[in-house]
């Protein structure tokens, strides 16, 4: 605190304020402040009023003030000038500015990386979630940072791999298949650790890596290895079919009209040799009918290849379907391709859409001439095969996007077969249910009768875009985490069906209740065109779609149409 008169001169001062000048009180008193912190802007700032916040710079010190202004007499007064040093401020901020550099340069460093990374706080707070995280969980990284656990995955200290590594203190590895929106599955392993600052518990990292095209890769080279190796013991181990078939038309789990429409058409086009194009989402079930064709079909006895287009790079695909000769490659052997080994019988081509156009063309050839040449061979091979081939996705969807030649759809498709959704075909849903229970119940050693009726209306009400694979393995999982329970519970679900229901309650505790007046036919026609009204807006007057939202046929959504005289 510095006294001065109105003509700048230092009456008195404190301590602090010597330190300031490095100098003592004797030597500062009657010194002009001017000469002190001589700044114009300082000079101006003496005149008479009150101030505060007035910035000062002296020497390397940045100084903050404020000027208050006392009378002594009608002619003349006094300034007392209050300082504060903050210097030792600036060097904190600087010091915290630099921190955050760091530590948002650690941040891009770690979005770079393939694996998931997730950091959660001794409280359960997650502090840091990369893109790769958010990639593998279809999250936003910047919507899950500074939440809890609880707040965006529906676990608790049991189920959290993380919330457990904290509790316990302990390393967990684990294995997980998870279902995005689109219906893809996505096989991950974590590595779950606790984090320790001394001897203090401080949370958790939880570090995951997506290992879906690894496992499908190991998948191809197992099947590679025994059809190279003609393993003759493991085709007769499988159940009750020959030629690397499992499955017969009599496995089609189904109550549905729409599902025996589909296995009536699949039986028919069995009897003929034209190819068949098999159309249907993720996990509805195409390789089940394709093998129930060919054991229906003439060529019963001949053999059965399947091969999955999207598992092998386009060189080692073409390699594999055609053949090789010596010397066509480093290393090459002669070796005959998919298309010899399924003589007179059936080649499944398993998502098509994942062949490139170039390799497409070839194949068309092959198609077209009936004739097959080994890479790096002049001979001519002629072939009869019967190629069955399967798409997840509509096909003129597949032409717009040059994932399908226009051409090698026409060749293919002769006979086109599509596999309606779980979500379309509803009536399906408890026969499969009971189905699956009973078949992994028995493998589980469990003894289960059914599910809660809430978890039914769940199941009913959701729109698996894993399809049938995917409630079968829901199922298989609950069964899994069953000890003495006779029904699955809440307590048995995934975590995403568990926050699909929770999601579902809230939704039912917001709708406004329904006005009960007139009879329950009535109220139910009245509910019905509502439903369907909504419908019809949702998906702007596309009736196929509105009858896939309502879990309704097409043919059944028009009757009603015209019932209530809703117009699209």
């Amino acid at each position: 605190m510095i006294l001065v008169n109105e003509e700048g001169l230092i009456l008195s001062l404190n301590r602090p304020a010597t330190r300031l000048f490095t100098s003592s009180p004797s030597t500062l008193v009657g010194t002009s402040i001017f000469e002190l912190i001589p700044t114009e802007e300082f000079k101006k700032n003496l005149n008479k009023k009150q101030k505060s916040g007035v910035s000062i710079s002296l020497g390397t010190k940045q100084l903050v003030g404020n000027i208050s202004f006392f009378e002594n007499d009608p002619y003349r007064g006094i300034y007392l000038l209050i300082l504060k040093d903050l210097s030792p401020i600036q060097v904190l901020q600087n010091q915290i500015q630099e921190l955050n550099k760091t530590k948002q340069l650690f941040d891009l460093i770690l979005d770079q990386l393939e694996e998931g990374i997730c950091v959660i706080d001794e409280h359960g707070t997650i502090l840091f979630y990369n893109r790769k995280g958010g990639e593998m969980d279809a999250l936003e990284p910047e919507a899950v940072r500074g939440k809890r656990v609880h707040d965006v995955w529906i676990v608790d200290e049991n189920t959290s791999t993380l919330l457990t590594s904290l509790r316990t203190g302990r390393t967990l590895n684990h294995r997980e298949t998870q279902f995005t929106s689109h219906g893809k599955a996505i096989t991950s392993l974590a590595r779950t650790v606790p984090l320790f600052l001394g001897e203090r518990r401080a949370g958790a990292m939880e570090i995951s890596k997506d290992i879906t095209e690894q496992k499908q890769l190991a998948e191809t080279i197992m099947q590679l290895q025994k059809q190279i190796k003609g393993d003759t013991a493991s085709l007769s181990s499988l159940p009750s079919h020959k030629n690397n078939t499992r499955f017969q038309f009599e496995n089609i789990i189904f109550s549905s009209r729409e599902m025996a429409q589909t296995v009536e058409q699949a039986r028919r086009s069995a009897r003929s040799k034209s190819n068949i194009l098999i159309v249907g989402e993720t996990g509805t079930g195409k390789e089940l009918f394709a093998q129930s064709i060919h054991n229906e079909s003439p060529r019963r006895n001949s053999p059965f290849i399947a091969q999955n287009c999207a598992a092998l790079p386009e060189t080692l695909l073409e390699s594999l379907l055609f053949g090789t000769a010596i010397g066509s490659f480093t290393g090459a052997v002669d070796r005959a391709g998919l298309f010899e080994q399924a003589q007179g019988g059936t080649l499944l081509l398993d998502e098509i859409n994942s062949m490139g156009t170039s390799l497409q063309a070839k194949l068309l050839r092959v198609l077209q001439e009936r004739k097959v040449q080994r890479l790096g061979s002049s001979k001519v091979i002629d072939i009869d095969v019967r190629v069955i081939a399967t798409l997840n996705e509509e096909p003129l969807q597949a032409i717009a996007g040059d994932r399908l030649r226009e051409d090698l759809y026409y060749r293919l498709g002769v006979v086109n077969l599509e596999i309606p959704p779980l979500r379309s075909r509803k009536d399906d849903i408890r026969v499969l249910i009971d189905h699956f229970i009973a078949k992994h119940a028995e493998l589980l050693d469990v003894s289960v009768d059914g599910l809660e009726f809430d978890i039914y209306h769940l199941f009913m009400n959701y729109h698996w875009p894993g399809n049938i694979r995917q409630l079968e393995h829901v199922i298989e999982g609950c069964l899994n985490l069953v000890f003495d329970e006779r029904t699955i519970s809440y307590d048995h679900l995934p975590p995403i069906l568990k926050n699909k229901m929770q999601q579902l309650e809230q939704t039912l505790l917001t709708e406004q209740p329904l006005q009960y007046a007139g009879s329950l036919p009535e109220q139910i026609e009245k509910l019905e065109r509502i439903m369907i009204e909504q419908a019809m807006k949702k998906t702007d007057g596309n009736i196929t779609k509105a009858g896939e939202h309502l879990g309704i046929s097409r043919q059944n959504l028009n009757y009603k149409l015209k019932k209530y005289f809703i117009y699209s």
